[in-house]
């Protein structure tokens, strides 16, 4: 983990770039599916929701949680990303519902700069290095 300086156009910026997100998406989606099918099935998924912390954090730090609660809501956030309810969730599902998701958080962050805790492999992450590198440029 590291802690950034972000604001919502940080996060639009990013998703504007398409070359730069895809490509982030691409290599996320591989990552995800552990049998190679070009899908992500509710069990290859569930590793992602889980690193988005819902319910098991109060300000950072972690509560207890009922496990049939957990369940329901990441069985949700599946169903958010199956936009043809198949059962399973492809890359182009995957991109739409990210990039849906990333927005919302740029809206609600707004355009004031804040400082957060990070994970190194989120996409919040990848899009503070991707305007740190245009900067830098």
């Amino acid at each position: 983990m590291s802690v950034e300086i972000l604001d919502g156009a940080t996060i639009v910026n990013f998703l504007e770039d398409e070359e730069a997100f895809s490509a982030q998406i691409c290599d996320r989606f591989a990552h995800l599916d552990s049998d190679h099918d070009g899908r992500l099935s509710y069990g290859e998924m569930l590793k992602e929701l889980q690193c988005l912390r819902l319910l098991e954090t109060h300000f950072g730090v972690d509560v207890e949680t009922d496990p049939d609660e957990l369940a329901l809501v990441y069985g949700s956030l599946f169903v958010q990303f199956d936009h043809d309810l198949n059962g399973t969730v492809d890359l182009e599902e995957f991109k739409s519902e990210t990039k849906q998701m990333m927005l919302v958080m740029a809206s609600g962050m707004g355009f004031l700069p804040v400082q957060m805790v990070l994970e190194e492999d989120s996409f919040l992450k990848k899009a503070v290095e991707w305007e740190s590198a245009k900067l830098v440029a």
